[in-house]
């Protein structure tokens, strides 16, 4: 797997899929280094997988009975449409972010770590969100949270890290929204992730118009893109 982790360049696209064998909980099937790299990379706990390279139809619908979502970059996305026939599929543009200095100096004392055991009692908190969170929590991943008055409405986290980068999970309870809660929380963590030389990385699909607005004002700018397949309804 190291071989693999090596021969994957630390770059935007690879951000999942080195994240996830970084971090031990991914696992990559029908491993091939030569003549191009070819390999599924599986990561139970969230049932995301990644396709690289074309490998062997066989694997990709194998690996797909245990994934939700399946990400592919735009050279590989006919060959994994082939393999995957009823799933459905989106583009998703990739914002890289390098001018550290928009980075405000300090965050609003409403902005703090979310702890483990506050998660469950967060208030109207969806159900979705509350796994994503606990899955994140149990493997040692920070999560950052706007408060206002005693409860968290905006949060942000890491969904995967390689030795520079990072990827940014970001969400805000619907009744605030639009009111920058979640530009504090994403501040917040950036901060602490560049002290440790890791520049985040935002992926939006394309049907999220309000998420590549959002990265656009931040200070994201498109870097590259990824296709996300789901299965179909």
């Amino acid at each position: 797997m190291d071989s693999f982790i090596t021969a994957l360049p630390d770059i935007p696209r690879w951000v999942e899929v080195r994240g996830m064998l970084l971090a031990g909980r991914g696992h990559v099937y029908g491993v091939e280094l030569a003549p191009v790299l070819t390999g599924v990379v599986l990561q139970p706990d969230t049932k995301l997988a990644a396709v690289v390279g074309q490998p062997a139809f066989e694997l990709i619908r194998e690996i797909a009975q245990s994934a939700d979502e399946i990400l592919a970059v735009p050279e590989n996305v006919e060959w994994v449409t082939q393999a995957l026939p009823g799933w459905a599929s989106e583009s998703a543009t990739l914002h890289g972010f390098s001018d550290l200095n928009r980075l405000l100096e300090s965050s609003p004392e409403s902005v703090r770590l979310l702890k483990p055991e506050e998660i469950s009692t967060v208030p109207d908190l969806p159900i979705a969100l509350q796994e994503e969170f606990e899955i994140a929590s149990r493997a040692g991943t920070p999560i950052a949270a706007t408060w206002l008055a005693d409860r968290p409405v905006a949060f942000c986290y890491a969904g995967a890290v390689t030795e520079t980068l990072w990827d940014v999970a970001i969400d805000t309870l619907s009744p605030y929204r639009r009111r920058g809660y979640a530009t504090q929380c994403f501040q917040y963590l950036a901060r602490r992730m560049a002290q440790e030389g890791k520049q985040p990385v935002w992926g939006a699909v394309k049907s999220n118009l309000a998420s590549a607005q959002l990265a656009t004002k931040l200070g994201f700018a498109a870097v590259d893109s990824l296709f996300v397949y789901s299965r179909g309804t």
